[in-house]
């Protein structure tokens, strides 16, 4: 009984973690350039009954969450007609540095302004973080300044890039250092819409909480069972 015990509370673990990113995709359906997270699922060892080399009877003991993906699907444009806007079309990533500690993530949010700074005036994103060119400098607003300036970057692995918070990434192993796209698709005075899915994520929280539902219920089952034998004893 204690080995379904425990085989249960591995479902109750994954599927929060199940619901915490449905939830997360949800909350950022609304979100400029936000892409959906997926979580994955893989088995835990399994063994035969008893232990017998010529038993093919196996019993499983639970589950585990595999892994938490990115979706890079395309979002839907939607036109502003605001100077300041810009969207990718198909693979890249906007480069920004962070105006505290100099760090650089990557982001598919194009909603940038205007920020001064002393006599010059630079492009920043939402969270004031510096909008860098091809060569990862800062872009400076000025007469000159035209749209071609502003550097998009891909990855060999997007899939493997890491999830910062602020709709932004950082590279990892997994996916690669970073690569100046020649000539980017980027159209001025659009956004890219979130590619959330909310018909989709609404399904994926029916199927979430049912599997919870049933794994509490093998979880009371088991404890019941358990009391139940202790009290033979």
């Amino acid at each position: 009984m204690i080995r379904g015990f425990y085989t249960a509370a591995t479902s109750l673990v994954a599927q929060q973690t199940h619901l915490n990113v449905i939830a997360n995709n949800v909350a950022n359906v609304s979100t400029t350039g936000f892409k959906p997270q997926q979580v994955g699922f893989a088995s835990l060892l399994h063994s035969n009954i008893n232990g017998g080399a010529a038993n093919t009877i196996q019993m499983g003991h639970g589950v585990r969450v595999q892994k938490t993906g990115i979706n890079f699907v395309q979002g839907d444009l939607k036109q502003t007609d605001m100077p300041l806007d810009f969207a990718i079309m198909g693979e890249g990533f906007f480069a920004v540095e962070n105006a505290v500690d100099g760090t650089i993530a990557y982001t598919r949010d194009g909603s940038f302004q205007a920020s001064i700074d002393g006599r010059r005036t630079y492009l920043i994103d939402a969270q004031g973080n510096y909008v860098l060119d091809s060569r990862e400098r800062r872009i400076e607003l000025d007469d000159d300044f035209d749209h071609k300036q502003i550097g998009v970057f891909r990855f060999a692995n997007p899939y493997g890039l890491e999830l910062v918070g602020g709709n932004r990434f950082v590279p990892t192993e997994a996916s690669g250092d970073p690569e100046d796209v020649d000539e980017p698709d980027i159209k001025v005075g659009y956004l890219e819409n979130s590619s959330v899915q909310l018909s989709q994520e609404i399904v994926k929280m029916i199927e979430a909480s049912k599997g919870f539902s049933l794994g509490s219920k093998v979880l009371q089952a088991a404890d019941e069972m358990e009391r139940t034998i202790n009290q033979l004893r």
